[in-house]
């Protein structure tokens, strides 16, 4: 197989023609059509009788060309019965075709294919992508294909099992299961073959380890099978196909292996040195002083961090003994917090680094965002950082909050940041943008927050590190991530992967970059963010679309995170009819099923309306229903076994509802029940204090019932993947 690259190589290609992709795949041990390559007239008219006599009643020719890559539309594709008149024609057509559709492009010839009968077409891809390296793609085939768009995608190579998984995910896999009349498809042989397509994928050749080096010189930068056809007597074959390679690039200079050295100095430093500290609090280096005595000054014969304010200009800084340099504090350095301008800042971070400090926040921005020489500046302080075995944060970031200790190096008042701090502070916030970060723990009103880490710019630490000790932190019990843009594609795989914590995510810079170097349809129809879409739903990532979906998620994560859900099923209650309607029509494209009751709780709910009932799923108890009865249909419903969370809508506006009750019956209701269950009321400024009340006891609240069953669905889906 290795031969078919090093020609194409020596003879100045970066891709193989159609024939040298058959000669691959037959060596991988797939069946390929019969062919041949027809160079010429000549070669044709001494082969035809042959061909008569070897080839099926009917043959396709193609146009042969390192540069013509979707061939029908230059109109190099010919079907025609095996007789010899009819093969020259075309052959002379196609030649002609070609040269004048294109007259600068290299022409082989013509090949020459057996034709076959077609059931079914898929599409079979591999794309190298910058991020995350190899990821295959599935789905429907043919001329269409980017008309359909009907694709799964996931990091390569794939097991036969998430093949399968991806086949089963396409709107369009009823047709190969014989929808209307087809012939069904052989789904366990359509594995086999995309398993084996699926094998030529690889990230790194430090997964090849005792495997000859010299077969892996060159690495697969676009492959697309485009049919890849299950045929009529039920054969699976690739019938047209673009493959582009480059010299393989061995990645050795960035680990896969998430990072966690040094990171509890960043949660639990015991010295604290903050260079470019100020008395004036409206100063950077002054508010983020302030936040640091606030939380973590070391108290006469107590615990906490030790604080060193470093400004050459001073003595003294709010109270304490200021340091003219790093040099001159009299204890090894946890954690440096650099609140300097950008050029000021990489002779700090090797001063850093000679007085051995352990990790180091640098706040300020104007570096790589700016442009060359900031990120000339970010390499010099990456590297003067490693060399040292020191971890950087930043730069431009606002670092962390960490709740135990009340640890912040946020330059943002505590006035101006409120951080929610509850009984239960399981919530932490990664975001690589400072402003969104505290977005995030506002918007997710009443989740106690255990910590935030703004990371900026990820010289250093990115976020696979931080996922990673997360991971392993106790009191951490769901991970809101906001991400623009990641520096290490198999590291955060591997940091994914291995997460056993909700990690809910939403990645910003969605619109299509593409590439100008991409030929097959799948750069048509995929675009950067529907690649990183398909990493984390591989990894088992929870995507939230906006910033409040994300808030939303957290909130039942954070409150539901003991109750875990025995399936899908749903039971809606209101004495509204048209909020449970919302409901129920939220539930459409979601993993989620309305529940049907059993007949006994149909009874119960029934009986405890006096007044006008709809006991269907969802269940109208009528705008007559009392506060006592509402909640005693809540609770049938909540002990009925077809039922695994309940999403509770009482429109507690009409008389007789008293919202005060209904909201400590629900209280009472969900501390005896271990079933999820979400509220939805419709706010108004006099009902926040029974909002409060309500998630105070972790009952999740949402504004609107759509809000409510989108949040209930991202939990239930994110448990019964780990059933299946």
């Amino acid at each position: 197989m290795q031969s078919v690259f090093e020609q194409a190589y020596a003879e100045g290609r970066d891709s193989l023609s159609e024939r040298e992709l058959y000669e691959m795949l037959a060596a991988l041990g797939l069946d390929v059509p019969k062919h041949e390559l027809i160079p010429d007239g000549n070669y044709l008219a001494g082969r035809i009788h042959d061909i008569e006599n070897e080839y099926p009643e009917r043959v396709v020719l193609k146009i042969a060309s390192p540069d013509i890559h979707h061939k029908t539309e230059t109109g190099g594709v010919a079907v025609v019965d095996n007789r010899a008149d009819a093969i020259a024609g075309a052959f002379d057509a196609i030649i002609a075709g070609a040269g004048k559709a294109m007259p600068e492009a290299r022409i082989d010839g013509a090949l020459l294919l057996e034709h076959v009968e077609i059931e079914h077409e898929l599409l079979v891809s591999i794309i190298d992508d910058p991020t995350f390296g190899h990821m295959l793609t599935v789905g429907r085939g043919g001329t269409l294909a980017e008309v359909f768009k009907d694709i799964a995608m996931r990091p390569a190579p794939v097991e036969k099992p998430h093949i399968e998984a991806m086949l089963k995910s396409l709107k369009t896999y009823p047709l190969l299961q014989g929808y209307r009349g087809a012939k069904e498809a052989d789904i366990g042989r359509i594995v086999d073959s995309i398993a084996t397509i699926s094998s030529l994928a690889r990230t790194n050749k430090r997964n090849l380890k005792g495997l000859n080096p010299l077969r892996f010189r060159f690495d697969i930068a676009e492959l697309e099978i485009n049919p890849l056809a299950v045929t009529k007597d039920g054969r699976v074959l690739p019938l047209d196909g673009i493959l582009r390679f480059c010299e393989a690039k061995e990645r050795t200079h960035e680990s896969v292996t998430p990072d966690v050295t040094h990171l509890d100095k960043l949660f639990h430093p015991k010295t604290i040195a903050l260079v470019g500290a100020s008395d004036k609090a409206e100063k950077m280096g002054g508010s983020i002083l302030k936040n640091l005595i606030h939380g973590s000054i070391r108290k006469q014969g107590g615990a906490g961090a030790a604080i060193f304010p470093v400004n050459p200009k001073h003595d003294e800084l709010m109270g304490l003994k200021a340091c003219k340099s790093l040099s001159d504090i009299p204890e090894p350095i946890d954690l440096a917090v650099l609140a300097i301008p950008a050029e000021f800042t990489p002779p700090v971070v090797a001063e850093c680094a000679r007085a051995k400090v352990k990790m180091a926040v640098v706040i300020s921005g104007g570096f790589g965002e700016m442009g060359e020489e900031g990120r000339k500046m970010e390499a010099e302080m990456r590297d003067t950082a490693r060399k040292a075995g020191m971890r950087l944060i930043g730069p431009n970031c606002m670092g962390v909050y960490f709740e135990p200790t009340n640890f912040s190096t946020f330059f943002l008042s505590s006035e101006k940041t409120v951080i929610p701090r509850g009984d239960v502070n399981n919530y932490t916030v990664l975001s690589q943008s400072g402003a969104v970060g505290v977005q995030l723990i506002q918007l997710a009103r009443n989740v106690g927050v255990r910590s935030v880490v703004s990371y900026g710019n990820m010289i250093d630490v990115d976020v696979a590190d931080l996922m990673a000790y997360f991971e392993g932190d106790e009191g951490t019990d769901v991970i809101g991530l906001y991400v623009e843009g990641l520096t290490n594609g198999a590291r955060f795989i591997a940091a994914a992967k291995k997460m056993t914590k909700p990690v809910i995510i939403m990645k910003a810079g969605r619109t299509r970059a593409g590439s100008a170097a991409t030929v097959s349809h799948t750069g048509s129809i995929a675009g950067d963010y529907d690649v990183a879409k398909a990493v984390f739903s591989a990894t088992g990532l929870v995507e939230a679309p906006t910033l409040q979906d994300l808030a939303d998620y957290v909130k039942a994560f954070a409150f539901l995170s003991a109750r875990v859900p025995k399936g899908r099923r749903i039971g809606v209650v209101s004495n509204a009819g048209g909020l449970g309607v919302l409901a129920a029509d939220a539930t459409a494209g979601t993993c989620l099923e309305m529940a049907r009751f059993s007949r006994s709780t149909v009874e119960k709910v029934t009986a405890e309306a006096r007044h006008y009932v709809t006991t269907g799923n969802p269940v109208d108890l009528g705008p007559g229903v009392t506060d006592k009865e509402f909640l005693r249909a809540v609770a049938h419903i909540l002990d009925d076994g077809n039922v695994d969370a309940l999403v509770a809508l009482p429109g507690i506006q009409p008389y007789p509802m008293r919202p005060d009750h209904v909201v400590d019956g629900i209280i009472e209701l969900n501390s005896r029940c271990s079933v999820p269950m979400v509220v939805a009321i419709t706010p108004a400024e006099e009902r926040f204090g029974l909002f409060d009340r309500l998630e105070a006891a972790r009952v999740p609240h949402y504004d609107t019932p759509e809000r409510a069953v989108r949040a209930l669905a991202a939990y239930l889906a994110y448990h019964a993947r780990g059933r299946e």
